[in-house]
């Protein structure tokens, strides 16, 4: 059954070896060790990629609202800010507010999962 298994695994991982270097720029070289690399064909012109770093460079901002920065903080995450309007203190930044807190006593199965990882 395990000789089984691992043929399997082998065949499967022979078959995906192929598809995993059709786009990757590279080749195996004829009759040597080794790699050659080639020049990609891409969807995109050298235009709309000026533009999307020039977009980026004026809002160097990623996915989750952090920004990147220059030098050696390299990555400034997103903080809560809040702001007084109408005498009440209200959130100002655009960070979701609305995550289930969590609870501060474990439950019976997570103290149980607790000691099993981490009691003597």
């Amino acid at each position: 059954m395990l000789f089984r298994k691992t043929v399997f695994a082998l065949a499967l991982a022979g078959a995906a070896i192929p598809a995993a270097f059709a786009s990757n720029g590279s080749a195996p070289m004829r009759g040597e060790q080794g790699y050659e690399t080639h020049a990609m064909q891409s969807t995109r012109s050298r235009a709309d990629v000026q533009r999307e770093l020039a977009d980026f460079r004026k809002n160097p901002a990623g996915a989750d609202g952090g920004t990147f920065t220059q030098g050696e903080t390299g990555y400034v995450f997103p903080q809560h800010s809040y702001d007084f309007k109408g005498g009440k203190l209200v959130h100002s930044d655009n960070i979701a507010h609305n995550t289930p807190r969590p609870a501060r006593v474990m439950t019976h199965e997570e103290r149980h999962q607790y000691r099993a990882e981490y009691a003597n």
